[in-house]
């Protein structure tokens, strides 16, 4: 009898977690608002997205002067009629749970520097996307962020923590995007290890939504599209679209796929079928649609393998391989219904000359083939 009972109770018991988790992950953030139906993967108010990441990392002085405004205006004069604006406050260490930003981070854009890229950009008929992101001082990726106790247990203290300060960060800049109307605010970017906190992140968007009443995204990286639980409580999901499509040395001659292995356009399209199927799948389970709120390589050799890397002493120049890249993003996925738009990355608040475009081998298209490649597409409709 005692048996009998003891397996009633573990059996209710698990019973009311699964009922309850799989609440958690298949309940709408908010049937009220009826926001499945309002923002569907083939409809979203955003409209389509032609736009470029402005002015990282957002160091005090950036938005200041005259380079800010020659900046923001050939970034237009490309077509974009979207800009996202990113800029960062900081943690000292990725183990550390606080976050400084505004006033207190002396290193940041000021929210009057902020508010006058945002005039800059109404000045040159763009939408906005205001993007404040979490970085880590001492260089650490922001994804790799994480809370341990000495023995090595996860640290709920400081994530309640690290959580509570990031809410205020993104309410201090969600209150600005909603003062000065930007159409849409980002939730911050890549922060990977956070994500599985679905209930955290939940009400760090409820909380968001009282004081911000345009749309809503997060910055998901590349390969975490079916990590992220709480799709649903956004209304457009952002990718970081760094995923490796150019040519891989690596790959044997015999590549059971059949895909060549170089970095021609036809060579990357047929790498991004497998990633466009994958973000299709989730944009239709989900019912939301999706765009690249960061996607981009540098001008150099080989980077489409490894398009999130940063230049070094060692990269050799290859704008080139870089326009291939745009070439083959664009038609991979400009007439996807469920796909609405970039937000390439980037585009400094100050730009070098066009004479030095020649040797930069940075991310940023001024005066660079890729950027002939963007100016054709973005003067398409869609």
């Amino acid at each position: 009898m005692i048996k009998k009972m003891f397996f009633c109770f573990v059996t209710s018991v698990l019973c009311l977690v699964s009922s309850t988790f799989a609440a958690e992950v298949n309940e709408p953030f908010d049937s009220a608002q009826d926001r499945p139906l309002k923002y569907s993967h083939t409809h979203s108010e955003t409209g389509f997205i032609k736009g470029f990441s402005w002015g990282w990392p957002g160091e005090r002085g950036d938005y200041s002067g005259p380079n800010a405004v020659d900046s923001m205006k050939k970034m237009t004069e490309t077509g974009a009629n979207w800009v996202c604006i990113s800029f960062a406050g900081e943690m000292m260490k990725p183990n550390e749970p606080g976050i400084i930003w505004a006033d207190d981070d002396p290193c940041m854009v000021t929210d009057n520097e902020i508010r006058r890229a945002i005039e800059l950009a109404r000045k040159n008929n763009l939408k906005i996307i205001l993007k404040p992101v979490v970085n880590v001082r001492d260089g650490t990726w922001r994804g790799f962020i994480d809370f341990r106790t000495p023995d090595n247990k996860p640290d709920a203290n400081a994530w309640d923590k690290w959580f509570a300060d990031f809410d205020k960060f993104l309410l201090h800049y969600a209150k600005i995007a909603q003062e000065t109307k930007c159409e849409m605010f980002c939730l911050g970017c890549e922060m990977s290890t956070t994500e599985r906190f679905m209930n955290n992140w939940r009400s760090v968007v409820a909380d968001v939504r009282k004081v911000y009443t345009g749309a809503i995204t997060y910055n998901a990286n590349h390969g975490n599209e079916e990590k992220v639980r709480w799709w649903d409580a956004v209304d457009i999901i952002g990718m970081s679209g760094y995923y490796p499509v150019g040519a891989d040395m690596n790959r044997p001659n015999d590549d059971p796929c059949k895909v060549p292995n170089d970095n021609s356009v036809e060579g990357m399209k047929k790498r991004w079928a497998p990633i466009k199927q994958k973000l299709k799948y989730v944009s239709e389970r989900v019912n939301r649609p999706v765009f690249f709120i960061e996607i981009g390589v540098c001008s150099a050799k080989g980077n489409t393998s490894i398009p999130w890397q940063h230049p070094d002493k060692n990269t050799v120049y290859d704008a080139d391989e870089q326009a291939r890249f745009y070439q083959a993003v664009f038609e991979a996925f400009w007439d996807e219904p469920w796909f609405f738009g970039f937000a390439w990355w980037d585009w400094p608040a100050n730009l070098y000359s066009p004479e030095d475009a020649k040797t930069d081998t940075g991310f940023c298209i001024y005066s660079k083939p890729a950027e002939k490649v963007v100016k054709e597409w973005y003067s398409k409709p869609r």
